[in-house]
């Protein structure tokens, strides 16, 4: 029997994210378990949204409360509770922590593995779209800007569409008819908010492959500690 491999599970919104879990859990290798932490797992809803909505020019992030709810944040205001958290995974065992989120960071103190996503999937990208631009799927269209200059630094060109995973899940399919045609190398959804049923929806509609980033990163996950 294997040794259980206790990995940290950090979301800038508030644990447990079970909309994510619900498609990683199955995925995993049984003896990797996945410890929730949540940067604003301290507040309420109408806290966070008075203590770190963004202001005029700052990086937005969009993530989760427990009950389902949207929130919006400011990266800058966030980082802190993030450092917070893996502080606390590692305190608590963690042999690695993952970031879930596909958002910019900077560089956070560790001591054990850290998993950022948006690093792993720029590079992914751009070697399997050197010559073609993406399709780009984003929560809110506040994010645009910021987006296209992460994403212009890393030399990915994108076609994008705003969709709400936590809002509008039920529209990715008619969001993804703007794709339908269009010389795209393939869809990448900028957030660990997308899910798999989102994803067969998106598929079905502009017919090109698509990348989740939560089951990318799970399959990372098993390939390291599986």
């Amino acid at each position: 029997m294997k040794k259980t491999i206790k990995v940290g599970a950090v979301t800038i919104g508030q644990a447990p994210r079970v909309d994510i879990t619900g498609d990683i859990r199955p995925m995993l290798a049984p003896h990797i378990e996945l410890i929730e932490y949540g940067a604003l797992d301290p507040f309420s809803f109408d806290e966070a949204n008075a203590r770190f909505a963004p202001g005029e020019g700052e990086s937005v992030l969009v993530s989760r409360m427990r009950d389902g709810r949207q929130v919006t944040m400011s990266e800058e205001a966030v980082i802190p509770l993030v450092q917070d958290c893996i502080r606390r995974a590692e305190r608590e065992g963690a042999e690695a922590t993952v970031l879930l989120c596909t958002g910019k960071f900077p560089e956070f103190s560790h001591s054990k593995l850290l998993i950022t996503p948006q690093p792993i999937l720029h590079a992914l990208v751009q070697k399997l779209s050197p010559d073609k631009p993406i399709g780009l799927f984003v929560p809110d269209s506040s994010q645009i800007a910021q987006v296209k200059e992460w994403f212009s630094a890393s030399g990915i060109a994108f076609e994008p569409v705003v969709a709400s995973p936590y809002k509008e899940a039920e529209l990715m399919g008619q969001r993804a008819m703007a794709l339908k045609g269009k010389d795209l190398a393939f869809v990448l959804l900028d957030c660990m908010g997308y899910g798999c049923g989102m994803k067969e929806d998106i598929y079905a509609s502009c017919q090109l492959p698509v990348i989740l980033p939560r089951t990318y990163i799970a399959r990372l996950l098993n390939e390291l500690f599986a």
